[in-house]
């Protein structure tokens, strides 16, 4: 398996044609939206690389590679493998109600063009599917078969609109899925946060899907509120800086969720993850130091699944880049000062994030953590 990465600082910038070809080769691409809107630039990136490369990636919050977090340029990591065979599959979202219909559909287009795949990477719409239920979807075609992990896409701060790319084609409110097929992948992943709860449980009286509407019988805008103080006038997104922690009452680990809208009239929050009825939820803040600990910690259990990875792949909460601010650099070195020297990172700021819970039970949508995936072909 062979890697090479360049960083574009503009979608005009010059780029480089790889030193080597090969049979079974895929391109990563991330990107702001802007620039994967533009198809003179992904016209140019496609023909930058050998014919029969696939391609695949995401508009992102910012993009990641060892250098640190990025604004404003694009990433195109260039994985040649010796055997390890890559599909790419894309599958339209059916609605934001629908998307674990979505999940299901896709996992068993996967399964149709690959037969049995090794591992799959999940790049999905940010704004237009219901995350969770897209997993869940997932879980129940893929569970026994491979494992998965990836991210939701992002559009910055703005969260007006996010795009997919399968071989060098935008596909509007869509999952990409990037299938790799073979005995010799090895694949490892881990999803920790490093936020700590605070305040009092309250329990969900109503919700729907990601939408909260009551707590302990009152309006949930108001409920949380209360306990931002003079920050609730940002919202919603001062909210990224206080997550809410889902207790399931099942013995699962808990999951967190971060705010993405607010109606006022309602007294409403939407989420970008489900918050299920009769749950008990508290919220939670974090400092720099607790957010780079995770990060690091993610990438160390990680490592303990797989010494010896070619690529890391990080995504990591917009919310957590929010919280770091100017020390968003520092989740990153954390990450790479786990891994063995060497590994290629790349990844991107995200509106979700999908791997294993930090209990290493099942696969799950996060928010606001750092999650680790890495691979790697044995000889």
């Amino acid at each position: 398996m062979q890697i090479s990465q360049q960083i574009l600082k503009s979608p005009d910038a010059v780029i480089q044609p790889p030193a080597d070809g090969g049979t079974n080769t895929l391109l990563l691409v991330f990107a702001p939206r802007e620039w994967l809107e533009n198809e003179a630039f992904l016209a140019r990136v496609g023909a930058a690389f050998p014919p029969g490369t696939r391609m695949a990636g995401c508009s992102t919050s910012g993009e990641i590679t060892a250098r640190g977090a990025h604004d404003q340029v694009a990433t195109l990591t260039y994985l040649s493998f010796d055997s390890t065979q890559v599909e790419v599959v894309v599958q339209p979202s059916l609605g934001m109600d629908d998307s674990r219909e979505t999940g299901r559909k896709l996992a068993a287009e996967i399964e149709r063009k690959t037969g049995e795949a090794s591992f799959v990477l999940i790049f999905s719409d940010g704004l237009n599917v219901n995350g969770s239920e897209l997993v869940a979807g997932l879980r129940e075609g893929l569970t026994g078969r491979c494992q998965f992990s990836g991210g939701l896409a992002g559009d910055g701060f703005k969260f007006e609109k996010t795009a997919v790319m399968a071989d060098g084609q935008v596909h509007p409110e869509s999952v990409v899925a990037v299938a790799f097929k073979g005995d010799r992948l090895r694949s490892s992943c881990s999803s920790i946060a490093g936020w700590s709860p605070f305040g009092t449980f309250r329990q969900v009286t109503r919700s729907r899907a990601n939408h909260l509407y009551e707590l302990d019988g009152k309006p949930a805008l108001d409920v949380y509120s209360s306990y931002l103080g003079a920050d609730a006038a940002d919202l919603p997104s001062s909210g990224l800086l206080y997550p809410l922690e889902i207790h399931l009452g099942d013995g699962a680990a808990p999951l967190i969720r971060t705010l993405l809208a607010v109606d006022r009239e309602k007294g409403s929050l939407t989420f970008a993850g489900d918050i299920p009825q009769d749950s008990t939820v508290r919220l939670m803040n974090a400092s720099y130091d607790q957010l780079v600990d995770g990060a690091g910690k993610a990438a160390k259990r990680a490592v303990s699944e797989h010494d010896s990875p070619s690529l890391a792949l990080l995504v990591s909460c917009v919310g957590r880049k929010l919280a770091l601010a100017s020390y968003t650099d520092l989740e990153v070195d954390a990450v790479k000062d786990a891994l063995p020297k060497g590994t290629i990172l790349t990844g991107f700021h995200s509106y979700g994030e999908i791997g294993l819970d930090e209990t290493a039970h099942g696969i799950e949508l996060h928010n606001q953590t750092m999650t680790v995936t890495l691979l790697s072909e044995a000889p």
